[in-house]
């Protein structure tokens, strides 16, 4: 599906940024395509959609019906800019605060057959709690794309990130220019998916992508950090 984002050359700020565009068909490879059987026919939710581009791969790749949530009203505005295809139709957007949106899901008693964390997972500090509530919707598959600390043990590495930035994370404390966030280890999200009576896969981002690096530093970066994508399964399933 590696022309699903050729439309994002005429918008902006996709158009201004053409390495983005080469970036995100990159990240398709290893955040969609592996997971193409599960995705197709699916009901996904998309945390932290900003403004609907992986829903709006998500519904391409053959998803059924895509619900993004996303904190930033001003993000969710560009989707109106996505072509009026029935790939956009099967996308709604949502804007609320994550946790919020995921406990009212909860309680209601939706289930959902994939949830997408893509991006969001290292602007966050409870990573246990939003996993535990994604638990509750049933997914048979949980990807996460991501940050990881590369040390041994588990922690959590606690980060200051300013709020102004549309990629970082948002607060809800008024008048404040930064929030707190918290980077895990590879080990931590071990520990998590255990926790949750979850397998733990990683992607292999380096047979996925034959070792080009382009666009993709910060999947092959030296030292304590770097991203990596993963799929969480239920044990036995």
């Amino acid at each position: 599906m590696t022309d699903v984002f050729d439309f994002m050359e005429q918008l902006e700020p996709y158009g201004e940024k053409p390495n983005t565009i080469f970036r995100l068909v990159q990240r398709h490879r290893l955040i969609i395509d592996p997971f193409a059987e599960q995705i197709a026919g699916a009901r996904i939710l998309d945390l932290a959609a900003h403004d609907g581009r992986w829903s709006y791969a998500l519904a391409n790749a053959g998803a059924k019906n895509v619900i993004g949530v996303e904190a930033r009203q001003e993000l969710i505005d560009r989707f109106v800019h996505f072509p009026q295809t029935d790939v956009k139709s099967r996308v709604t957007l949502i804007q609320n605060d994550l946790y919020a949106e995921l406990e009212a899901r909860v309680a209601s008693g939706e289930t959902f057959d994939v949830v997408a964390v893509y991006g969001i997972f290292y602007h966050i500090m409870d990573h246990f709690r939003l996993l535990s509530l994604v638990e509750k919707l049933k997914p048979t598959l949980v990807i996460i794309d991501s940050e990881f600390i590369k040390a041994d043990n588990a922690i959590v590495q606690v980060l200051k990130e300013e709020i102004s930035n549309p990629l970082n994370a948002v607060s809800d404390i008024p008048d404040v220019t930064h929030t707190v966030v918290g980077v895990p280890s590879k080990r931590a999200m071990q520990f998590m998916a255990e926790a949750l009576r979850m397998d733990l896969t990683w992607v292999d981002h380096d047979l996925i992508l034959e070792g080009d690096q382009t666009s993709m530093s910060d999947y092959y970066r030296e030292g304590r950090k770097a991203r990596f994508a993963c799929a969480l399964t239920p044990i036995g399933a």
